[in-house]
C-alpha cells in the first residue's frame, strides 16, 4: 500500500475548531460531538511509509501552532495523545514518526533558548495570572 501524503497548507482561519478540523489527522465522527484527534489511514505493512506519514502529520501540527500562536498551550497535543490507541500495533509507525519528529523539533527549539530561564518566566507568568484572578474575585466579592 502506498500513502498519499496530506497537502501542505497554512492554517490561519477565523474559528479555532475550523482550524483544527483542517489538520489531516482530525475528523468529526458520528459517535462523538467533538473531534477525534487521531484518524490515520489504514495501516501499511511498510513501516517506513507509516513513519513518513506520521512525520508529515507532525509537521502539519507544527505549522498549525506557528500560524496560531494564541492557541499554543491550549492542550491540542494532549487531545491528540488522548485519542491515539497505543495498543493498536498496526498503527505504531504513524505515532512513532509523529512523536519522533516532534522530539526533533523540540530539540531544535530548545537549542535556541535558555530552557530553565524560560521556565522560570513561565512560572512567574502563571503565578501572576493566579494572583490576578484571586484579586479580581476578591474585588467582586467586596462590591456585593
Amino acid at each position: 500500500m502506498s500513502y498519499t501524503l496530506p497537502s501542505r497548507r497554512r492554517y490561519k482561519l477565523a474559528a479555532r475548531e475550523q482550524q483544527e478540523a483542517l489538520l489531516p489527522f482530525v475528523r468529526y465522527l458520528p459517535s462523538r460531538d467533538y473531534p477525534h484527534y487521531w484518524q490515520m489511514p489504514a495501516a501499511s505493512e511498510n513501516h517506513a511509509l507509516a513513519r513518513a506519514y506520521g512525520r508529515e502529520c507532525a509537521a502539519h501540527l507544527l505549522q498549525w501552532l506557528k500560524d496560531n500562536p494564541e492557541y499554543v498551550g491550549s492542550g491540542l497535543l494532549s487531545r491528540i495523545a488522548r485519542d491515539i490507541d497505543f495498543s493498536d500495533l498496526s498503527q505504531r509507525g504513524h505515532w512513532i514518526g509523529f512523536f519522533n519528529y516532534l522530539e526533533h523539533m523540540l530539540w531544535l527549539g530548545a537549542r535556541r533558548v535558555r530552557v530553565y530561564r524560560h521556565l522560570d518566566c513561565q512560572h512567574q507568568l502563571h503565578d501572576a495570572q493566579t494572583l490576578r484572578t484571586w484579586l479580581e474575585a476578591r474585588r467582586a466579592q467586596r462590591r456585593h
